[in-house]
This record gives C-alpha cells, structure tokens and sequence, in this order.
C-alpha cells in the first residue's frame, strides 16, 4: 500500500507533461507567446486607421504607403511568431509551407493589375472570360503605314455622312486648358439617353483622343510598337495606323504612350513615351516627317532616358507660330540639359533649344501674361516664360520637383491678365503667381502657396473668372483662387481618385478612376452630382475629350465613344 502511494506522483507527472522530448542536456525553453504579435498587428491597425482618416488633409498615396508599411511588416511579425510557436512544438515547416501554398494559391487564382494613382496594389480574377473588347485592325483599302512610308494608299470614304461636331484638336480641348467654352449637350439623367457608338478594345497607353471632324486620333502599345491611330468617330473603325518600333514600361506607370496628338490643319504631331515625334497626313497618315527627342537631347539611350525619367515622354506637342514644341532635358553630361525644342512645324529641323532644367511631365502652354504672348513650361524644380521666336528665358520661378520621384505633371493654367497657376500631387498642393513687366524686365511674386488644395496629380485645374475645379488629392474640389479657400471638396464616400475633369460650360465632365463617367454641376454652393454612368472597365488616367456632343473616354484597354443627348 505504501509502496503504490509513493509511485502515484511519478505517474500522475509523467502523464500530464505535454513538452516534446528534448536531450537530457538541452534545457527545457519557454513555451512562445503571441501577445506581442497581437499588440504589433492592433497597433499596425490603429496607425492605418489614423493615417486614413487624415488622408483628405494630408495626403492619400502617402496614407495608403503608410497602411501598406504598417500592416505588411506586423503581418510578417505575425507569421514569425506563429512559426516560433510551431517550431517549440516541434511543427518546424507547418507555417513556412502554409504560407508558400497560400501565396501559390493567391497567385494562381489572381494575378497583378498595376498599382492605382493612389499606389493601391491592383488585382484582377485570373481565370475571368478574355476581354470582350477587341482591337480593331486597318480594314481593306485603309492604311497601315510605317514610320518611313510617304504615300500610302487614300483612306476608305466612310459610308456614314459624315458628323458635323465641335472640335478638340489638341491635349485639353481647344484652348489647352481644360475648358470648353460651351456645352452642347444635355446632361443625361438616365443610361437610356446616352448612346454608345461604340465601345471596343485599343493598345496599352494613356493618351485622350484629339478629334476634328470625323478624325478621333490617339496613340497606343500593340506588342513592341509604339501606334498613331486614326479611328472614324461615327462608328469607331480605325482608318489608319502608324507604328513605331518602340516600348515604354514601368510597373508603377504602365505601359505605353502617355501625350495626347495634335492637329492643326491637316497635319497630326504626336509624341510617343520614348521620344519619336510625329508629324503625318491626317487623312492618310503619310509621314511629312519625324524626329528623335532621346537624340537631339543626348541620350545614350532608353535606358538612360527612363533612369532620369522613368514614366517617359508625356509631353503634348505644341503647334504655336509655326513651331512644333515640346519637353527635352537631357543628361547634361556632353551637352547641356534643355527644357524646351521647337522644330520648324512644316519641315522638322530644328529651330532653337531653350531652358536649363530638366524636362517634366507637362505640357507648355500659350500664355499672354501682362500684354505679351509667350510660352510657359512647368520643368523638373522650375516654371519658365519663354519668347516664342526664339525661346529666351523671359522669367522662372520655383517649383521644386524630381522627375523620378515626385514628379511634376501638371501643366501651368492662366488666370486672369498676368497670374499663372500651377499644381502637383504628392501632397505638394498649388500656386498661384503673379507675372508681370515694367521697365526693368519681368518679376514674379507668389498670389498664395497652399498644399491644402488643388493637389492635382495627373489632372489640371479648370479655371472659370477666380474658381477653380479640379481633382485635388483624389476629390473634385471648387477652390476660390483669391485666397485659396475651398467652396466645396467631394464626399469621401464619391472619391473619383486619380481621374481626370474638364468643364464643358456649366457641366464637369468628370472621369472617375475606376471607370465611371460622372457629370457634375460647375456651381459652387456645393458639389451636386447630376449623373453617374458605368463606362470603362479598369483603372483609368486618360483625359476624356468632348467633342460637341460626343465624348470619348479610353484607358489601357478600351475606349468608348458616347453620344449625349441633345441640348
């Protein structure tokens, strides 16, 4: 009796221990806890939580980089406490191969999209039906031209009659700015007033359409080529196209072009992303001639090129007094950097290089400012006034920027008899600056400086008299360009994102980030959404073009041509 009552401790302890059986030498380790883990994650959580909800006054991209951070690196602190727990019992591969054969799945079932303007990660369903939306190819007796071909057979006679609409020949509407003077459509208030003339595929890129008469004219990637495309605008068939061997990709900005054409007269100028100009026929799309930007700037190459300026060429050509003229940098190292070239708008040569900062992603305008014609560029860290004959130097002021990192992209906008206003993203915001002569030469001085409003990544402000609209750090806002007040900024819950707007008379046209078409009332006692419509499919960054009645929104995959209705 009193020997199985000395025993009974042993047994009851040998088998209740749950340790694995470890050397005799070895001492026993404490069993791991995931209460650190779980306070990381909460914590990770509350930082995105908070940097979200300062978004609208800070900064979107750098709240969602934030989030990102935050929770990918408590996750990975997460699954490294899991596998200490697993390895102390003896389960040393369980968490490793859980997690390789979750991201196996994930990618087999999903695969990467790009990211939003807004460097939100994109991902679409792998094994969904092949896109509807089919390129279209030059039909029989069209032209399919390359970049050395000078006479190509005439274009096919449309059998339509033709449509008499108003026209939008260059990059921002007819006056470069995003205006349209005239609205000469109803709004539509149902989808059933609104008809689609068609709706079909189109190569990688960013570019908008220009558009005069029936000429609707864009630039496109099919495969290693970079495209000028001429499409009919009543029924979309593509009459002639261009290519050039060429190819711009990046993972942040896409593949592709990113200006849009432009047509003065009968000609066409088009610029693709790795610096080939353009000028051709626009009814046959002959070539008068063309030119290499990386060549005349002194680039080695692409590759230097796109380390400089990773997002390539985005500058629309402007047609001004003869001149064809658009962005140049350069890598400063044989020659030095240039902002500016103007080519001889008729023959190609060159007629002068202007400038020493580099190159942007914007677009110089026409300008009168204090009674004088010029051009305005917006450059790498500068904005600059330049005589048109010539391209001297007139004025600059700074506008601090880096081409490979927060880049500038929106070109400079009028207001009024001498003030120029210029925008970026990344929480930079705008300014307005006044510029003007006396005897002594030109001067500018700051209207106001605010990162508080306007902060227009990809789009451009809208300016009507002293209001501005425009898309400022993912929301459409009206902002009194006196004093930098906001009248109204859009719900969050309407986020359009890194969209585009332009203002067609009292209407915003407004092209949501994600695809939707949206008409809102250019008013400013608040914002009123008059109508939203499904259009394109996926991301969208291009600028849509009015045209009378017609509008015309793409992406990188798909384009659309929409009659509204009649005023």
């Amino acid at each position: 009796m009193a020997e199985s009552i000395e025993q009974a401790p042993n047994e009851n302890r040998d088998d209740s221990s749950t340790e694995p059986d470890r050397p005799v030498d070895v001492p026993a380790t404490r069993k791991p806890k995931l209460v650190n883990a779980a306070i990381a994650f909460a914590l990770a959580v509350v930082i995105t939580a908070v940097a979200q909800y300062f978004a609208p006054s800070f900064d979107h991209q750098n709240a969602n980089l934030i989030g990102l951070a935050c929770l990918s690196l408590a996750s990975l602190y997460v699954l490294f406490s899991f596998h200490r727990l697993e390895s102390w019992s003896g389960h040393r591969w369980r968490v490793p191969t859980l997690t390789v054969a979750a991201v196996a799945v994930f990618w087999t079932t999903f695969q990467f999209d790009g990211f939003s303007g807004e460097m939100l990660p994109l991902f679409r369903w792998r094994f969904a039906r092949e896109s509807p939306h089919e390129l279209r190819s030059v039909t029989p007796g069209a032209v399919d031209v390359g970049q050395t071909q000078n006479e190509p057979p005439a274009s096919e006679t449309p059998t339509e009659t033709p449509i008499t609409v108003a026209a939008s020949p260059q990059f921002l509407g007819p006056n470069r700015n995003g205006v349209y003077p005239e609205r000469r459509f109803a709004t539509p208030t149902s989808e059933s007033q609104v008809d689609v003339l068609w709706d079909q595929g189109i190569g990688e890129g960013w570019s908008s359409f220009a558009v005069v008469g029936e000429d609707a004219i864009t630039l496109e990637q099919r495969d290693d080529q970079e495209c000028l495309t001429c499409y009919r605008l009543s029924d979309g068939e593509l009459v002639w196209m261009l290519q050039h061997a060429g190819r711009h990709e990046n993972p942040l900005g896409g593949i592709g072009p990113r200006s849009t054409p432009t047509i003065v007269g009968d000609r066409v100028y088009a610029t693709t992303a790795t610096g080939f100009l353009w000028c051709v026929d626009r009814s046959t799309g002959a070539v008068h001639w063309t030119a290499n930007l990386l060549e005349l700037a002194g680039w080695d190459d692409q590759t230097a090129f796109e380390t400089a300026a990773p997002w390539g060429y985005a500058c629309s050509p402007l047609l001004v007094d003869g001149l064809c003229v658009t962005s140049l940098g350069g890598p400063g190292v044989d020659q030095p950097v240039r902002s500016l070239v103007a080519l001889d708008a008729e023959t190609g040569n060159v007629v002068w290089q202007a400038g020493d900062d580099q190159l942007s992603y914007a677009s110089p305008i026409v300008a009168t400012l204090d009674g004088e014609r010029q051009i305005v560029s917006v450059n790498e860290k500068t904005v600059s006034g330049h005589q048109i004959h010539d391209g001297s130097v007139l004025w600059t002021f700074s506008w601090p920027g880096s081409t490979n990192t927060s880049a500038n992209c929106s070109s400079a906008v009028t207001v009024r008899e001498n003030r120029v206003l210029v925008g970026k993203g990344y929480g930079g915001g705008s300014a307005l600056v006044s510029v003007t002569k006396d005897s002594t030469g030109w001067t500018t001085s700051d209207v106001w400086r605010s990162n508080r409003v306007l902060k227009t990544k990809f789009n451009h402000t809208c300016v009507v008299g002293d209001v501005g609209y425009a898309i400022g750090n993912g929301s459409l806002q009206a902002v009194n360009l006196e004093d930098a007040t906001t009248f109204w900024t859009q719900p969050r819950r309407s986020r359009t994102g890194q969209g585009q707007a332009v203002l067609a008379g009292d209407v915003l046209v407004v092209q949501d980030e994600t695809g939707d078409l949206v008409f809102v009332d250019a008013s400013i006692d608040d914002y009123h959404e008059l109508f939203r419509m499904p259009a394109l499919d996926s991301k969208t960054w291009n600028i849509p073009t009015v045209a009378g009645r017609h509008v015309l929104v793409r992406n990188d995959r798909q384009a659309i041509c929409f009659q509204l209705p009649e005023k």
